[in-house]
């Protein structure tokens, strides 16, 4: 298992789980962090660290992306087709995790495997989303909370936080696979301010 974190596009640091920290040096323009991988809790808390303290000066900056990451981070390890086992017993999905850092903006992306039935109404959930008001968005977001949990693939309030935390819309795309299933990659900017 490998983390990779690219600092000042210069260094890439690949941490692997088993053996340890290695450093490689190459050049990646506006990457500041990449996962590819098992989105496990070990994980997660390991990237979660990275993100919240160290991506920006702007703590209120961290925070936005570190919720963003939360959210999407979550809809990989739930609803990804590729799984793998975790160290808690069960499995959890596999995916990617880029984001760019610009002069004025983050852009979060997330990827996985998914089938076209699966995927159908997320991607009708992210265009009811990019259609709204953010006034309308709180009220669906509200509504949402209300209802029983999704079926795979649902996402129920976590699209509607991320739209709303980035206050940018959510763009997404398809990619199939030579297997007949897709890679699903949605991703939203996040303004410096």
């Amino acid at each position: 298992m490998i983390i990779v974190f690219d600092y000042k596009r210069t260094t890439i640091i690949i941490v692997n789980m088993e053996s340890g920290i290695t450093t490689k040096r190459r050049t990646v323009d506006n990457i500041a962090i990449s996962y590819t991988g098992i989105f496990d809790t070990e994980i997660l808390s390991v990237l979660a660290k990275e993100i919240e303290g160290t991506l920006s000066p702007d703590d209120k900056v961290n925070k936005k992306v570190f919720k963003i990451f939360i959210e999407l981070a979550q809809n990989i390890a739930f609803y990804s087709l590729e799984r793998e086992a975790n160290n808690e017993g069960g499995d959890t999905g596999v995916g990617t995790m880029v984001i760019k850092n610009f002069d004025d903006h983050y852009v979060f992306s997330t990827g996985n495997k998914t089938t076209m039935e699966n995927i159908i109404p997320v991607m009708e959930k992210c265009d009811n989303i990019n259609s709204m008001s953010r006034e309308k968005l709180r009220e669906y977001r509200r509504l949402q909370r209300n209802m029983p949990a999704g079926e795979k693939g649902g996402g129920n309030i976590g699209l509607i936080q991320v739209a709303l935390t980035a206050s940018n819309p959510l763009e997404y795309s398809l990619i199939k696979c030579p297997d007949g299933t897709y890679f699903y990659i949605i991703s939203v900017r996040i303004d410096k301010e």
